[in-house]
């Protein structure tokens, strides 16, 4: 094809010899459209940032999208066909009034200028709005986001090039139609690349696995549950450091490719123990990654309603977390699992494997507990293995966080730490972020961060630890979700809890409002203490008005922007 730098040297004469490709009336006009298409590109990529967030957000699959979408009543979706509609008739406007002018042609792309406008205005409101987990710009997103422009690209072209040679009063204006098909052209960039993903996932999973398997004797731990699996790990790891060097997958890189990723990066010769952090949505999850780490040690923390709208059935999420003691148990492997959750008692007797599962928690199993007490600096307990007790104390709060300490303390002492290694290992355990963790505040508060727990258990727990505090209690908290036909249930139970506990309740969003609010007035709390507020600035803006210092405010399960 004729490019323009060819087209700038050639003369008048020459230049209308040069024939035009798709019906086009001058060479101008095909690259003016060109230009246009580029910049709509660019326009649009900014556009589908809310959707390319939430798809992220949702491990990278279509469901978790469809499920967002439907959660709001696709009002994201809504807003850019309101945007379509604006732009579109702006351009028609345009056109038709300046119809009879002579430089009709050039005038049109004034038009231009109102749906540049508009599409500014939206992205605007976009990136205005903060945002708890933004898009990371992986090689995965940059892949699917390249197609994308491409794909806005092409179909902004085409559409232009038909109006501009068919639908003359409608000349430029089709390009206002673009925003309101960028959900389905995010959908169909990850269509495209899904193979290809796929493909680069499978080699990556494999380089991990090839290494995994070239250790010796290194005791590989993997750890499941609706709730606590991250603490759990990372207690684990701070006691089994003092006889071994450990390596954990860090934060919550719990899925193959982010366990790949801590193999591959930390792992070392050197290395005795890895302990594996294992996630799952749906069912099937905790069996593909079994298979992948091949675990000579299983844990199963707890088990909830966490993820309930994803695995449909609370059968259906047993079975998963189960998954874990399947292989473990089938390949002659240990099961250490929490005695405190009644589902996992439960499912193990109905199994008939509770015999080959070692049980601990605050009430029974491996170690006894006794002479718990909380303060706002912490908690001390005892802890007493055959006939020898040590007297324990930690940064760490909550009862659910002692339950935790001994689950881990059973498995390092079948793995031959000392009790006395293990007193002076929690000494040092401080909080995992964003779990129950006292943070510093400029405004004397006492402010306690709980934004990464989403169990109905966990609230349980923060909550009685809030209740320890004798000052003025504020919550702030968007509710519970994923919980399928249990999550109005359950945030109403929650909000009923809130009542016993919480002075001022400020709700973020809207997702769960009216069945906090209706369980907070159920549990006989003034509802005009339950407050809402459209993110969490201005939620802590909200609270600051109403609190004097020494007061405690409580963040309790932070959702991530799909659920704001």
């Amino acid at each position: 094809m004729t490019n323009l730098f060819q087209i700038l040297l050639y003369s008048e004469s020459e230049l209308r010899a040069v024939p035009v490709p798709f019906g086009f009336d001058s060479w101008l006009t095909f690259w003016l459209i060109f230009v246009i298409a580029v910049g709509n590109a660019i326009l649009m990529t900014f556009v589908s940032y809310k959707f390319f967030q939430v798809l992220q957000l949702s491990g990278y699959k279509l469901k978790g999208l469809f499920a967002w979408l439907k959660e709001n009543k696709f009002a994201d979706w809504g807003k850019l066909i309101v945007l379509s509609f604006l732009s579109s008739a702006a351009l028609l406007i345009t056109n038709v009034l300046l119809e009879d002018f002579l430089v009709f042609k050039i005038m049109t792309y004034i038009g231009l200028v109102f749906y540049v406008l508009f599409t500014c205005v939206y992205i605007f409101n976009v990136f205005s709005v903060s945002k708890k987990t933004p898009l990371k710009q992986t090689s995965r997103m940059k892949r699917m986001i390249g197609v994308f422009s491409v794909l806005i690209f092409v179909i902004t072209f085409v559409l232009l090039s038909v109006s501009v040679v068919s639908i003359p009063y409608f000349t430029h204006g089709i390009i206002g139609l673009t925003p309101m098909l960028v959900p389905l052209i995010v959908v169909l960039s990850y269509l495209i690349m899904y193979p290809i993903e796929k493909a680069i996932n499978k080699t990556f999973i494999s380089l991990a696995k090839k290494k995994l398997d070239s250790f010796d004797g290194l005791i590989k731990i993997g750890i499941t549950g609706s709730y606590g699996k991250t603490s759990v790990k990372n207690i684990l790891a701070v006691l089994l450091s003092s006889k071994y060097k450990v390596v954990a997958s860090p934060y919550s890189y719990n899925t193959p490719l982010g366990l790949s990723k801590t193999i591959l990066e930390n792992l070392k010769p050197s290395t005795e123990v890895f302990i594996a952090e294992m996630g799952a949505r749906y069912v099937g999850d905790i069996a593909e990654l079994s298979s992948m780490i091949e675990p000579n040690i299983g844990v199963i923390t707890g088990i909830g309603n966490q993820h309930l709208a994803t695995f449909n059935t609370r059968e259906n999420l047993v079975k998963t977390k189960f998954e874990l003691s399947d292989y473990v148990l089938g390949h002659n492997g240990k099961m250490f699992v929490s005695s405190d959750s009644k589902t996992i008692s439960n499912e193990a007797q109905k199994r008939g494997i509770e015999r080959e599962m070692v049980f601990a928690g605050l009430d029974s199993g491996l170690i006894q507990v006794d002479n718990i007490s909380y303060s706002g600096n912490g908690s001390t307990f005892d802890l007493s293995f055959k006939g020898k007790t040590v007297s324990c104390s930690c940064a760490l709060l909550g009862r659910h966080n002692i339950s935790n300490i001994v689950l881990a303390a059973s498995i390092a002492l079948s793995l031959g730490v000392s009790l006395e290694e293990i007193q002076k290992s929690v000494s040092s355990l401080i909080p995992t972020s964003h779990r129950l963790a006292l943070v510093p505040s400029s405004s004397s508060l006492v402010v306690i961060d709980d934004a990464y727990n989403g169990s109905v258990e966990g609230t349980k727990a923060a909550l009685e630890v809030l209740g320890t505090f004798k000052t003025k209690k504020f919550v702030i908290t968007p509710g519970l979700v994923e919980l399928g036909s249990e999550q109005f249930n359950s945030n109403f139970e929650f909000g009923k809890n809130l009542a016993h506990t919480a002075d001022y309740v400020i709700i973020t969003g809207t997702t769960n409002f009216d069945a906090i609010c209706a369980g907070f007035e159920f549990g006989d709390g003034d509802k005009s203490r339950v407050l809402r507020a459209a993110s969490v600035t201005q939620a802590v803006e909200l609270m600051q008005t109403l609190a004097v210092p020494g007061d405690v405010c409580l963040f309790e399960n932070d959702l991530p922007d799909n659920y704001s």
